[in-house]
């Protein structure tokens, strides 16, 4: 009974008082998509270094490792007494050398890879040399895959706040033996001022675009009905190309090697509906 109550209500109402009734339910809106940037100059430094030892037996591969280790670590922080360390995996394998299954004795895939056995290879090339020198005219001279040693690796993540000495400090740590040391990028240690400010330069070009569509209708502009945040707060900046690979020799003090990164880019997408005023 109470359906039928009320689908007979919804016949007598005119067509004209629904039509009404439905703009009422459902003001006029204007509805904009804007995006504000805005730049920020960098203020951290992400480095990954990643550090070798080599030697006959593990312990002697772990005990260089330690040593160019604790080196690396001792000269970022005379650059910057605040920066953060964080090592990540930690590996230690054979080197070998000779015939291993046709391949190259010292290529075991990766570039990476391929300079840690050439650490390695003096060594192995003397042992051959001495296999050659004692083979017999009838045998091949090929020397069966051995190990020759051992090769431990660390890799690390170097967070600078000295961002001027990031350069340099690639530098550095080649030289005092990391196998690899390179920049990985430029941020902020807090965005959410760069946010704030990026979100409001989107308010500001939403409110002005919905302002000019509203005149261009002849309406009148009207308060804010919703916003959507949909941005992901895109970071975006320009790394420096600066990569070192292999130790050099110790030389004090370090060189500089100037960078100059571009702002940190902060980006906000704004979804903004206004209400248009009758």
């Amino acid at each position: 009974m109470h359906i039928a109550k009320g689908v007979l209500i919804a016949a007598l109402v005119p067509g004209p008082a629904l039509a009404q009734f439905d703009r009422e339910a459902k003001p006029a809106t204007i509805v904009v998509s804007a995006t504000g940037s805005v730049e920020s100059a960098p203020d951290r430094a992400s480095l990954s270094v990643s550090i070798r030892g080599e030697g006959k037996t593990a312990d002697a591969a772990t005990s260089a490792l330690a040593t160019r280790q604790k080196a690396i670590f001792s000269g970022l922080r005379s650059l910057d007494p605040t920066v953060e360390i964080r090592t990540g995996a930690v590996s230690i394998r054979e080197a070998h050398a000779g015939d291993c299954n046709g391949s190259d004795p010292f290529v075991m895939g990766s570039a990476e890879e391929v300079a840690d056995n050439l650490d390695a290879a003096a060594d192995a090339l003397s042992l051959m040399a001495d296999d050659v020198a004692k083979d017999t005219p009838g045998r091949t001279g090929k020397k069966d895959c051995t190990v020759v040693g051992r090769v431990a690796r660390i890799q690390a993540t170097i967070i600078m706040r000295s961002v001027k000495d990031a350069g340099t400090a690639v530098g550095l740590a080649g030289r005092l033996g990391a196998g690899s040391a390179n920049i990985d990028d430029f941020s902020l240690s807090d965005d959410s001022n760069a946010s704030n400010r990026a979100v409001a330069k989107a308010m500001t070009v939403a409110r002005a675009k919905a302002q000019a569509i509203a005149v261009a209708s002849g309406a009148k502009l009207g308060g804010i009905v919703s916003v959507d945040d949909n941005s992901e707060r895109a970071m975006h900046v320009t790394l420096a190309d600066v990569e070192m690979r292999s130790p050099a020799v110790m030389m004090p003090p370090p060189i500089a090697i100037e960078v100059s990164p571009k702002p940190v880019e902060t980006s906000a997408r704004l979804t903004v509906t206004f209400a248009i005023d009758q």
